[in-house]
């Protein structure tokens, strides 16, 4: 079981590891970045090897097979893990595992991969000995150590399976030169995390077109701001995806609201509302509770709250009866 501080250095690095970029291009949000450093986790990977060879494609865990193939010869139940053969039509992977009476081989072939329409990307054109190893040793993986990558895949086979499945085309909307103060209108309305999502949604794909999003990622942050909003650029970019976690965005929203007392001069009042806020997330998960309890930090901080860290520590711990 994973402790809360794990959870809590997972987090942290994820919203870091999330802004220096260093994740593919398909993780858009710093949750799905703690997705990723938590299945890393899991599979005994560092955090940087995670954010390199793990990727989550609608909701699959993608593994390179380079770290399929490692996890597997690490295991215990791997007696001999190695590569037989590879050429530019095949590849040939044997391995034996404790228990099973022989070793397992297995191939994998160009005309199999011609077979199944890869051969036509510049990617297997040039690179067919590598990805004929990829396919082949993934393959070997699932086959003889399904208890150890079950529901893994190679990002060649996601890709794969994501090609029969393309989304449905639309138009995009013209670049607009009012686009920016068009949205600098709008937030200025916006109330709510989810009617700042509202809000953009509709205008973003023209805001990008004009090349003015950056400027107005700014606007977005400036009304948070002004709203009693926390966030991390990360969790900006989770609210304007329309990625970020309906009960984090709900206790956010709560926190935001919360105001100093006219005769609150020590804090506790503030701290008080806060806390009601943070165990009414007792059943979100481990990443909504961390997220808000640093945000329920910041904004008892910028209300003027001493030492908030330790007193809203405190004041969540259980209450015990003597």
């Amino acid at each position: 079981m994973i402790d809360l501080s794990t959870i809590d250095m997972l987090s942290g690095l994820a919203d870091r590891l999330y802004r220096a970029g260093v994740f593919g291009a398909e993780v858009t949000s710093a949750d799905k970045a703690f997705a990723v450093l938590l299945k890393g986790h899991e599979l005994g990977f560092s955090p940087m090897a995670s954010a390199g060879s793990i990727s989550i494609i609608k909701g699959k865990v993608s593994l390179s097979a380079d770290a399929t193939i490692a996890l597997c010869k690490r295991s215990p139940a791997c007696l001999f893990l190695r590569l037989l053969a590879s050429t530019e039509e095949v590849a040939t992977y044997e391995t034996q595992r404790h228990g099973d009476p022989s070793p397992t081989v297995l191939s994998y072939t160009i005309a199999q991969a011609s077979k199944a329409g890869l051969t036509g990307s510049q990617t297997w054109r040039a690179h067919a000995p590598a990805m004929l190893r990829a396919r082949c040793g993934a393959a070997i993986a699932r086959a003889v150590y399904p208890d150890l990558v079950a529901g893994i895949y190679d990002p060649d086979e996601m890709a794969e399976i994501t090609r029969h499945d393309p989304p449905a085309p639309r138009a995009l909307p013209e670049a607009s030169p009012a686009a920016l103060e068009e949205w600098r209108e709008a937030a200025s309305e916006v109330l709510s995390l989810g009617g700042m999502y509202a809000a953009w949604a509709p205008r973003a794909e023209g805001i990008h077109l004009a090349g003015r999003a950056d400027a107005a990622r700014t606007i977005a942050a400036e009304r948070a701001t002004a709203l009693g909003y926390t966030l991390t650029t990360a969790e900006l970019q989770s609210v304007l995806a329309g990625s970020i976690d309906p009960a984090m965005a709900s206790a956010l929203d709560e926190i935001a609201a919360t105001a100093r007392h006219a005769d609150d001069e020590d804090g506790d009042l503030v701290v008080a509302d806060l806390v009601v806020v943070l165990r009414g997330i007792a059943s979100a998960s481990a990443h909504t509770k961390v997220t808000a309890f640093r945000s329920a930090i910041k904004h008892a901080g910028a209300l003027g709250v001493e030492d908030a860290k330790s007193r809203l520590t405190a004041a969540c711990l259980p209450r015990t009866t003597e």
